[in-house]
Parts: structure tokens; C-alpha cells; sequence
């Protein structure tokens, strides 16, 4: 038993509950709760001002690091495993279809024949909205290729935090070109 300047405080240890005998004693609880939650308030505002943090940089850069940085990733993608998934979409009735495996030799020489000169800013007279669109599933990421017309397609990770990359493939070899092999693969 305790014997405080107002009041008389019994502790019980089987309950671990402190009881007041005397009414008007509730400043004493006020200030206790009040002392705990300074101290978690002080603790954790410390503990965010740490100087051992590493953050990602990538998070407060705003800019690509260069043009074909997804591109860069695709290709790494590609030449580590086979994609889990890999379909073509036509945008105007959404008809899917597969690609097999003889198709799998024109993507992969699509990606072999582009240079650094294939690679551009977004043009300006690009469509608003693409003629197909490719999906590549890997088994730890995703990616959207954009085909618009004979001449552009963007590509781009599926939660990507960059701007897409913009390919020019007027200057590629026609039998390259992922827009033809679309068209093959879903005629109109």
C-alpha cells in the first residue's frame, strides 16, 4: 500500500492493477498515461531521424537515365529466362493471340537490331492510343510493349516510375518490325 499526498493507492499483484481508495485520485492515472505516450512520441520521432538509413535514390530522381533504360531491362529479362506469358492484344476489338515459338524468332531480332539512333523523345504526332499492344510476364516482372503504326512503339515495366521509351522503327528491317508481326499474327 501506498500512500500518496491525496489519496491511498493499492497495488495487487495478482491482477497487476493499481487501485485507488480514495476518489479524486485521477490526476495520478492522467499523468502516468500522459509520461507513456511522451515517451512513445519521443521514441518514435527519434527513431525517424536516424542517420542509418539508406533511402533509394531512384525515388528523388525525376529523370530516366537515359533513353532506353526499359528497354535495357527487357532485354536483361530476355536473356535471363523465357517469359511466363507473352501475348499480343489488338486494341480496336481486344482480340488476344499467343505467339508461338517460330514468333519468339522475330521478337527476339527486333531487339537485336535497334541502335542508339532508334531511340527518341516522345514524337508529337504519335496516336493517342496504340493499334496493339505486347505483354511480357517474367517470373518477377511485367512488361507493356506499345505499338502504334509502322513507325513507333514505347515500352515500358508495368509499374514503372519513368517515362516509357519511344522507338522510331521506320529505319528497321521490315521483316523485324513488331507491327507486322502483329498484323500477321491478328489479321483485321
Amino acid at each position: 500500500m501506498l500512500i500518496s499526498r491525496f489519496c491511498v493507492i493499492k497495488y495487487n499483484p495478482a491482477t497487476y492493477f493499481i487501485y485507488r481508495t480514495v476518489e479524486g485520485c485521477d490526476y495520478l492515472s492522467i499523468n502516468i498515461k500522459k509520461c507513456i505516450l511522451i515517451l512513445i512520441c519521443t521514441f518514435f520521432s527519434l527513431s525517424l531521424f536516424g542517420c542509418n538509413y539508406k533511402l533509394d535514390k531512384k525515388i528523388f530522381t525525376k529523370n530516366k537515365p537515359n533513353n532506353y533504360y526499359y528497354t535495357n531491362l527487357l532485354m536483361k529479362d530476355l536473356s535471363l529466362e523465357a517469359p511466363v506469358e507473352l501475348y499480343a492484344l489488338y486494341m480496336n476489338f481486344y482480340r488476344k493471340k499467343d505467339f508461338s515459338k517460330e514468333d519468339l524468332y522475330t521478337f527476339a531480332e527486333f531487339f537485336n537490331s535497334l541502335n542508339n539512333d532508334s531511340f527518341i523523345e516522345k514524337p508529337e504526332a504519335l496516336p493517342e492510343k496504340p493499334m496493339y499492344k505486347i505483354f511480357l510476364t517474367f517470373s518477377k516482372s511485367k512488361y507493356a510493349i506499345n505499338i502504334y503504326n509502322e513507325n513507333f512503339i514505347s515500352i515500358y515495366p508495368w509499374d514503372g516510375s519513368y517515362n516509357m521509351d519511344y522507338i522510331d522503327t521506320s529505319k528497321m528491317y521490315k521483316a523485324y518490325n513488331l507491327y507486322g508481326l502483329c498484323k500477321y499474327l491478328i489479321p483485321k
